[in-house]
């Protein structure tokens, strides 16, 4: 998947639906990665299926999957900033990470500011 043939619009879409919102929620309020198990009954949702649906909707975009489970990726951490008006970043743990800066994954910035990038391609080419 290519930046330039990426539509905004289907990664704002994702954000449209309560169920994923909270799936984003919890994310944010958890102390850790949530397994499957533990981030459907946060949500409360008993549908497995319905569920699955609508984590893998934002794991296009908005949230990573690890071996240990599941936790906001760097785009789900700028939207729950922006939907909570947080004074604060959501707490992270870096822990693991190779170096305490994130890189972003759209433009390759270190540690990138903006809540979302559009890329377009010019009209020439």
């Amino acid at each position: 998947m290519t930046h330039s043939t990426v539509d905004p619009t289907d990664a704002l879409s994702a954000l449209g639906n309560e169920t994923r919102v909270a799936i984003l929620r919890e994310l944010a309020d958890a102390d850790d990665t949530l397994s499957f198990s533990d981030l459907r009954d946060r949500v409360g949702i008993r549908d497995s299926g319905k569920f699955n649906y609508h984590l893998s909707e934002l794991c296009a975009y908005f949230v990573r999957e690890t071996e240990s489970g599941y936790e906001l990726g760097h785009a789900g951490t700028r939207v729950i900033d922006a939907a909570t008006s947080r004074d604060e970043p959501v707490p992270r743990d870096d822990s693991d990470a190779v170096d305490a800066s994130e890189t972003c994954p759209v433009c390759g910035t270190e540690n990138c500011e903006k809540l979302f990038h559009v890329h377009l391609s010019p009209p020439w080419g």
